[in-house]
């Protein structure tokens, strides 16, 4: 009898703890997919509201969605140790006992945290602009709360830390329509000068994609050759067309003979 009273307690115990403690579980489990579901349907739903309005950037809203569901997800979590009995006020405490040894751990993490809040405010760039920093170029696709995601030259998906797009020097090429271009033509040394600047500069100023030719002249000398420069401005969408099209035409014009002297042009 001993041994089936021992028997019997601890099945009682047992479906006790199943009935308590299953209970328990199957409710955190719920409440983690609700919550997971609901940070999901908040961020979509505020980037789609703050995108209809023109006044507020794509960045500032993928900012505001990504805030709105890390809170959810942080009132899931405290809802689920509530679940299971644990005094959420003694939770917070703990926290925030362990948050200066945390954020001495984490001080990286933090800075860029910093660092996109202040990318948000001051918005150096938007997304759909081209960056470049640290060697490493492309355009800004999401600016999230720690980091920011570019497309890069060979549609690589690179992720950069926030606090090197704020902590060191960015450059934004497409925050201006214009770029300048700059072509140097090395000429042999017993070539007229005049005639080969000349030869260049009418060159450039056939290409109706050219702006302006701001400067044109010699950029160097050498015993055997000297350098012609010239910096071409233009619309920045078409840049690397020109560039390419205006070397080549370059090279084509230099390849032929020069006339004589800049006098018998006149003539």
């Amino acid at each position: 009898m001993d041994i089936e009273q021992q028997w019997e307690n601890a099945a009682n115990v047992l479906v006790a703890l199943v009935t308590t403690y299953g209970l328990r579980v199957l409710g955190a489990i719920i409440i983690l997919c609700a919550g997971w579901m609901t940070s999901r349907l908040l961020y979509g739903a505020v980037v789609r509201l703050c995108q209809k309005s023109p006044r507020i950037d794509r960045t500032v809203a993928l900012f505001i969605g990504n805030g709105v569901r890390y809170t959810v997800l942080v009132f899931t979590f405290v809802a689920v140790l509530t679940t299971f009995g644990i005094a959420t006020t003694s939770f917070v405490a703990v926290l925030g006992a362990l948050g200066i040894a945390i954020g001495l751990a984490l001080q990286g993490t933090l800075s860029n945290l910093a660092a996109g809040i202040m990318l948000v405010v001051f918005r150096p760039f938007h997304i759909g602009d081209r960056v470049e920093t640290g060697g490493v170029g492309g355009t800004a696709r999401e600016i999230n709360l720690f980091f920011t995601e570019i497309d890069g030259d060979d549609n690589t998906r690179v992720i950069i830390p926030n606090g090197k797009l704020w902590g060191e020097i960015v450059k934004v090429p497409t925050r201006n329509d214009t770029a300048r271009l700059e072509f140097r033509v090395p000429r042999p040394a017993n070539e007229d000068v005049n005639t080969s600047i000349w030869r260049l500069q009418k060159l450039i100023e056939r290409d109706a994609r050219v702006l302006s030719l701001s400067a044109i002249g010699i950029d160097s000398l050498d015993a055997d050759k000297y350098t012609l420069a010239a910096q071409v401005w233009t619309q920045r969408t078409s840049m690397d067309q020109v560039k390419y099209d205006l070397n080549r035409s370059i090279k084509e014009e230099f390849d032929r003979k020069p006339p004589a002297t800049v006098e018998r042009r006149a003539g």
